[in-house]
């Protein structure tokens, strides 16, 4: 059966002042009137059973992922005790799959993406899952690049695994972090490198052979932890086990290591909403070019992107900006400085200011 497992504990710091630690970006409403967590959610229901959906987070967001998926079954909230990266989360997601069917299949999904054609990805994802359940491969789908984008992962495709009618599977050749733009240039004309989507589909026990290969510390934990799932002693060896994983992303940890990696070049649109600059592909923009939400009154102002939540934001000779308004915070910026945003957060904890954040 096909499992899905929603990653939903990350703050978003880029989408500062809107993102904060209290209400993070998988909690906003950003292209519509439902959140991105509830988009991913729904986006995979048609497919995947509402008691086979997953959600892994922290204590901090119990509440509020209860109260934007309220048919959610409370126990299918797996909680980290503490932020451990991705490694961990999808490694005690797996265990837990594992306990209850041996042999799912298990798709990872971060909750914060945007996603154009839902039917399309639920095709894409479906024959995913039956590659991932017919050979013991770890599945990533990678994202055909448009642009020379310094912001993504790249994964380079090999020879080719499967051809079933089109839908083409290929086996991965590396993994590239973030290159600079030359690089990153190099890769798009070459036409062997996708984007890393950061989504994944596999096998339950094909992933938590790789943990014992690749990082075996991490499995004999993991494992320790599965011997007390179902227990009264369960929360409290997740608690004292927990922290002493490792603090990988699953990408590093497990991925870039792995022989058995096949990529799936997807046929949907894509982004990974990581910063405010990525929300101008596909919101609706004003005939200066600019994209407001909220109350704004302007003179000469052109391509900014302007939010506001209560006040009235006013402008005068102004192009290019990234101008945010929420309950305590109000952040001015250069548009194409965005990234520097979660630099931006950093400064503010540094000066002991958490309270706006």
């Amino acid at each position: 059966m096909l499992y899905a497992v929603i990653l939903a504990g990350g703050v978003g710091s880029r989408f500062w002042p809107k993102s904060s630690s209290a209400n993070p970006k998988q909690f906003l409403q950003i292209f519509g009137d439902k959140s991105l967590l509830q988009t991913t959610a729904q986006r995979v229901r048609p497919l995947i059973r509402q008691d086979c959906i997953y959600v892994v987070t922290n204590d901090r967001y119990f509440d509020k992922i209860q109260e934007q998926l309220p048919e959610l079954p409370s126990e299918n909230l797996i909680i980290e005790p503490e932020a451990r990266e991705t490694a961990a989360g999808i490694g005690l997601a797996a265990i837990k799959l594992a306990r209850r069917d041996p042999d799912a299949v298990m798709a990872v999904l971060p909750s914060d993406h945007f996603i154009g054609s839902e039917q399309d990805f639920r095709r894409c994802l479906s024959w995913a899952a039956e590659f991932a359940r017919n050979h013991k491969m770890l599945v990533t789908f990678g994202i055909r690049p448009t642009e020379p984008k310094t912001g993504y992962g790249y994964i380079k495709m090999d020879s080719l695994l499967v051809n079933d009618n089109g839908r083409r599977s290929y086996h991965v050749a590396e993994f590239t972090e973030k290159p600079d733009f030359d690089r990153a240039l190099r890769f798009l004309q070459s036409g062997k490198y996708l984007w890393n989507s950061g989504m994944f589909v596999w096998k339950v026990q094909t992933i938590l052979q790789a943990y014992r290969r690749h990082m075996p510390e991490m499995y004999q934990q993991l494992s320790y932890i599965y011997e007390h799932l179902g227990t009264p002693d369960e929360r409290d060896v997740i608690r004292e086990t927990y922290g002493k994983l490792e603090k990988l992303s699953v990408d590093y940890a497990i991925m870039e290591k792995a022989p058995n990696v096949a990529v799936i070049p997807a046929d949907f649109a894509w982004d990974d909403v990581g910063s405010w600059r990525s929300v101008e592909r596909f919101l609706q923009q004003d005939n200066s070019g600019n994209i407001v939400n909220g109350l704004h009154v302007g003179i000469d102002t052109r391509k900014c992107i302007i939010e506001s939540e209560d006040l009235l934001i006013a402008t005068i000779g102004v192009r290019d900006l990234l101008i945010v308004q929420s309950d305590r915070s109000i952040l001015v910026a250069d548009k194409e400085r965005d990234q520097e945003i979660k630099d931006l957060v950093r400064g503010i904890e540094k000066r002991d200011l958490r309270e706006f954040l």
